[in-house]
């Protein structure tokens, strides 16, 4: 398991910051803290991109909360949630992270590979799930799964969610971390 302090190192500064919320989600998830550090950058930057800026902004028209960006629209029950003074927990960075990283979770669970349960978080699983189950030829079983890996893709927001989310864990995290752990 990647230390705290190791993670705060590697992460850029505009997302180091939440280095505590993503370790711990991280670790009830079992999925790669980078991983769940590049949804959040490509979400929000780490709470930059939202109005108004930080981990109680909104994004995406006003549906998407917190750092995760979690839609209003499919999680009213996540949007709802208060504690007892009646406050709103999505915007909580340590809850809208968590949220965010249960929802990766469950659709690896059920994708049964990484990069579709990206693509899902961002377009859904129904959408994802038809995309590529759609890819059933193609050459090899490497061959194949990048084809369906593109379909899935190509649904989300700018065509490439998965790859870019990726791409971005790239970045950071050291080459021996796994995805899942």
């Amino acid at each position: 398991m990647m230390s705290l302090a190791e993670l705060g190192q590697r992460l850029p500064k505009h997302l180091s910051q939440w280095s505590r919320e993503l370790h711990a989600a991280s670790t009830v998830t079992r999925l790669c803290p980078y991983l769940l550090a590049a949804i959040c950058d490509r979400e929000s930057r780490g709470g930059l991109a939202l109005k108004p800026p930080g981990p109680g902004g909104t994004g995406d028209f006003g549906h998407g909360r917190g750092l995760m960006q979690v839609d209003d629209r499919y999680h009213a029950g996540f949007v709802g949630a208060t504690d007892s003074a009646d406050r709103a927990l999505w915007c909580l960075p340590a809850f809208n992270i968590l949220y965010g990283a249960q929802l990766l979770r469950s659709y690896l669970g059920t994708l049964k590979d990484v990069h579709l349960a990206l693509a899902a978080y961002n377009a859904g699983v129904g959408k994802v799930r038809r995309a590529a189950d759609a890819i059933t030829v193609g050459g090899d079983t490497a061959k194949l799964m990048a084809q369906r890996r593109s379909a899935a893709d190509s649904l989300t927001s700018g065509g490439d969610y998965g790859r870019d989310v990726l791409r971005r864990r790239a970045q950071w995290a050291p080459a021996e971390a796994p995805l899942e752990g």
